[in-house]
C-alpha cells in the first residue's frame, strides 16, 4: 500500500509541474496566449490534482 501511496504523490507532483508551467507555455508557442485568468485558473487545477492525490494517499495509508 506505502508503493501505491508514493506513486500517487509523485503522480500529483509531476502533474502540478505539467498542468500549471508547461501547459500554458506550450499554448503560447503555439500561438494561443491565455489570459491571466486562465493562467491562473490552470495553476489552480494543478494545486487541485495534487491535494485530491494527498487525499487518496491519506485514505490509502488508514487501511
Amino acid at each position: 500500500m506505502e508503493v501505491l501511496a508514493v506513486v500517487l504523490v509523485m503522480i500529483g507532483i509531476i502533474a502540478v509541474r505539467v498542468i500549471s508551467f508547461f501547459y500554458p507555455e506550450w499554448k503560447a508557442i503555439k500561438g494561443e496566449y491565455l489570459s491571466e485568468r486562465k493562467h491562473l485558473g490552470y495553476g489552480v487545477l494543478g494545486i487541485g490534482i495534487l491535494l485530491v492525490m494527498f487525499i487518496l494517499n491519506q485514505l490509502i495509508l488508514r487501511i
